[in-house]
């Protein structure tokens, strides 16, 4: 497969600071890591905790052979990252967390994970083929019934798993999927997936998504982040 193209960005809208953390790396020749993070604005130090857990999932990968079961190693690097998040609780006395979705890229798989409600999507001839469902209130109420207009908006926003130093009560979602060339996968917080359609970014050059999003920037209230992958 030949070397993959990332266009990233992140901005605080008009929020105070940004919350949402975001990397993306070649681990070596056939292995690369894109994340987005998204400090959760209910607790403190939502930055904090969002760079602690992306620069853990990294550190994790950079001192560790990706090889073997790679779902029970993301796992781990996702409980690293849950553990560096405890210390931090623990030294300022105060609660922080923050969801997150990844890409891992070996050759040519992709194994994407997730905590929260940062959407992951796999597109191929700029069709959906894969979205990740996000770990919410709402969803869950979905997934039991029929949500009424006032559940939506009571909910919309209150995520049921996240890293935040607690223990994880179950193992993250990770799914495998084989790259074809052309493809595209996509990371966005909620800040930006509740604003544009992240798909409708692709067929632009990269300064055009800068233009529309500084525009998005500008006018929106929450902090938007978003990686795209070019398989």
């Amino acid at each position: 497969m030949r070397m993959i193209k990332v266009y990233s960005y992140s901005g605080k809208g008009k929020r105070e600071a940004n919350e949402d953390y975001i990397k993306s790396e070649m681990l070596s020749d056939s292995v690369s890591l894109h994340i987005v993070a998204d400090g959760m604005g209910g607790y403190q130090f939502g930055e904090v905790a969002s760079q602690i857990a992306t620069e853990s999932i990294f550190q994790f990968f950079a001192e560790n052979t990706i090889e073997g079961d790679i779902r029970a190693l993301i796992q781990r690097a996702v409980e690293f990252a849950n553990n560096r998040i405890l210390s931090e609780r623990t030294k300022r006395q105060a609660k922080l967390g923050t969801t997150l979705a990844g890409i891992l890229i070996v050759d040519q798989r992709a194994y994407v994970f997730w905590l929260g409600d940062v959407r992951i999507e796999h597109l191929r001839e700029s069709k959906q083929i894969f979205l990740s469902e996000s770990h919410s209130l709402i969803n869950d109420k979905r997934n039991n019934g029929v949500v009424s207009s006032k559940d939506m908006e009571r909910y919309k926003h209150i995520v049921t798993r996240s890293l935040s130093g607690r223990p994880l009560e179950s193992p993250l979602p990770v799914v495998e999927i084989q790259l074809r060339q052309g493809d595209n996968i996509i990371i966005s917080s909620d800040g930006l997936y509740n604003s544009i359609i992240p798909a409708s970014l692709i067929k632009f050059r990269d300064f055009e998504i800068d233009e529309k999003l500084l525009e998005l920037e500008r006018e929106n209230k929450d902090n938007i982040s978003i990686i795209i992958v070019y398989i």
